[in-house]
C-alpha cells in the first residue's frame, strides 16, 4: 500500500510519513472525540424513562442545531492525537 502511494504521488510536492500503528485506536480516531461531546451534551444526565427513539432524536437536534465541535477544538484535538503517535 505505501509502495502505490508513493507511485500515486510521486510527481507531488509532498513528504509523508508513515507510522506503523496498531489496526484502531480509539485514541488516535477525530470521531471517537466528537462521539464522546455528543455523548456528554445529549446522554449524561437524562432520565432513565426516555426510549430508544427520544434519544435519537434528542442526538440528530443537538447534531443539526449546535455546534458540537469548533475549528480551535479539532486543532487542539489532533495535536494531541499527534503526540500519542509514536515517533521514529
Amino acid at each position: 500500500m505505501q509502495n502505490l502511494f508513493k507511485e500515486l504521488t510521486c510527481h507531488l510536492k509532498i513528504q509523508t510519513n508513515f507510522h506503523l500503528m496498531m489496526a484502531y485506536s480509539p485514541k488516535l480516531n477525530l470521531v471517537e472525540y466528537v462521539i464522546h461531546l455528543i455523548r456528554q451534551k445529549v446522554l449524561h444526565h437524562a432520565d432513565h424513562k426516555v426510549n430508544l427513539e427520544e434519544f435519537e432524536n434528542k442526538i440528530k437536534d443537538c447534531c443539526k442545531k449546535q455546534k458540537i465541535i469548533d475549528k480551535e477544538q479539532i486543532i487542539n484535538i489532533l495535536e494531541h492525537i499527534e503526540t500519542l503517535v509514536p515517533k521514529l
